[in-house]
């Protein structure tokens, strides 16, 4: 588990930089087809977790790939021009109301061991 969690940390770090959304969303034939690929490609990490973290639930990894992708095809088709001064904002108010309210809370397991 720690190390999805480093990489999807440097990820996080890595795409969120200005070189590489100016890599990403540059002005060139295909540009919007290799995003969607990109994201595609990342579906191997919901397998690995699906089968490695939790014993090959394939429910819960064909539900969040249906979720990625789906996503990842809205935003492709309607991403809406966004000025600088408010580019923060729609990730974090998403992050907000998406993630952090709407999935429920997951009960902590006691340790038998302590």
């Amino acid at each position: 588990m720690v190390l999805i969690g480093l990489d999807l940390l440097g990820g996080i770090l890595t795409n969120a930089t200005n070189s590489a959304k100016r890599r990403y969303h540059r002005q060139a034939p295909g540009a919007r087809r290799a995003r969607l690929l990109f994201v595609g490609a990342h579906v191997l990490h919901l397998a690995a977790v699906g089968l490695l973290v939790l014993g090959g639930d394939r429910g819960w990894t064909l539900g969040n790939t249906a979720l990625l992708l789906s996503a990842a095809v809205v935003v492709n088709l309607f991403g809406l021009p966004v000025t600088a001064a408010l580019a923060w904002f729609a990730p974090l108010f998403f992050l907000k109301l998406l993630v952090c309210h709407l999935v429920p809370e997951a009960p902590l397991e006691r340790r038998r061991d302590v």
